[in-house]
């Protein structure tokens, strides 16, 4: 972890709304230990120390946690009294039903909604004036920042099934593998991240002096968060990352590599909102993404190196992965 490090792209997201206030400069940069040329490289990396910094800078100049991006702030301290208000709470779901009370006070511009109808949990956050939000930057730092912190309070890493956004695929998509560890769909209805209803009934375990620690080093611990990752759909992924063989193993070989049965391990991974084949997808797409955009290999070369078939199949597959062929989503990366 203390490689860790952070697209430009989100450093620029996070300087936005300082920038609309005119309270942007090199030198300030500079005088709080950030080199303004990793902010200004497109393609540049943020060291995290220098990234956490940019964060509570741009917090403590603006007096905002949503950072210049609804028409009126919310004052820095509102996560904080929001935070010690639901680390009192029975279960995950009075957690989030709490927390949605406490953004109704805080803001007119964010709605955030839990539906529990569905066969998966869904968790929605809606910017009623999204031309504030131009890069939808808040949003995906909102919706990071809820999967983040109701997963720590109950001390567990919520398993994402699914995720969908109202915007198009971004152009920094590639980072969605860290944010966001799952399946993603864009140009949808609604701003949302999807898991399994059986979180909800999982108690709070965090203290009030636990929550002050979170939050007194924040945004360290939402933004550097696998330590306590200890997921059955991480192990596999982990196992699955480790593999050179082009074949990944089936789901009977990797029940044997963990000392399981076939039926006990998609059981354990569907409790988690996850099955062997969702994460099997998820990683192929990531190693897509990357040997497309940071690789110089052909469609052909990436499909054989990912163990399909033939290219026609892992264009097909790419394509429902990201929404795009693999030559247009590397045409888009250039």
């Amino acid at each position: 972890m203390k490689n860790l490090t952070f697209s430009s792209h989100y450093a620029r997201s996070v300087l936005y709304g300082l920038e609309k206030a005119g309270g942007y400069s090199d030198e300030l940069l500079r005088n709080n230990g950030i080199d303004p040329e990793f902010i200004n490289s497109p393609r540049a990396r943020v060291p995290t120390e220098q990234f956490i910094r940019l964060f509570r800078l741009v917090w403590g100049k603006l007096d905002d946690e949503f950072m210049g991006r609804t028409n009126q702030p919310c004052r820095v301290g509102h996560f904080h009294l929001m935070g010690s208000l639901v680390v009192h709470s029975d279960n995950l779901e009075e957690v989030i039903r709490q927390s949605i009370r406490c953004y109704r006070l805080f803001s007119d511009d964010i709605v955030i909604e839990l539906d529990t109808s569905g066969e998966d949990v869904e968790l929605s956050i809606t910017h009623r004036h999204p031309e504030l939000d131009p890069d939808n930057f808040l949003v995906e730092w909102l919706l990071l920042v809820w999967h983040r912190l109701v997963g720590w309070l109950i001390g567990r890493k919520i398993v994402l099934s699914h995720a969908t956004f109202q915007h198009e695929l971004p152009g920094h998509f590639d980072e969605y593998r860290f944010v966001f560890p799952c399946q993603c769909f864009f140009n949808r209805d609604r701003n949302s991240l999807f898991f399994s209803r059986n979180y909800l009934d999982m108690p709070v375990t965090r203290t009030p002096a636990e929550l002050d620690d979170f939050i007194s080093q924040s945004p360290r611990k939402m933004l550097i968060w696998t330590d306590e990752d200890d997921s059955l759909t991480t192990r596999v992924r982990q196992i699955l990352e480790s593999v050179e063989d082009e074949r990944l193993p089936t789901q009977e070989q990797m029940a044997g590599q963990l000392h399981m049965t076939a039926y006990t391990l998609s059981r354990k991974l569907k409790a988690e909102g996850s099955s062997y084949q969702k994460i099997k997808d998820n990683l192929r797409r990531d190693q897509a993404v990357i040997m497309l955009t940071r690789q110089n290999l052909t469609v052909s070369e990436i499909s054989s190196q990912l163990g399909f078939a033939e290219p026609g199949a892992f264009s097909r597959a790419f394509k429902h992965w990201t929404g795009l062929s693999p030559l247009a989503y590397r045409k888009q990366d250039q």
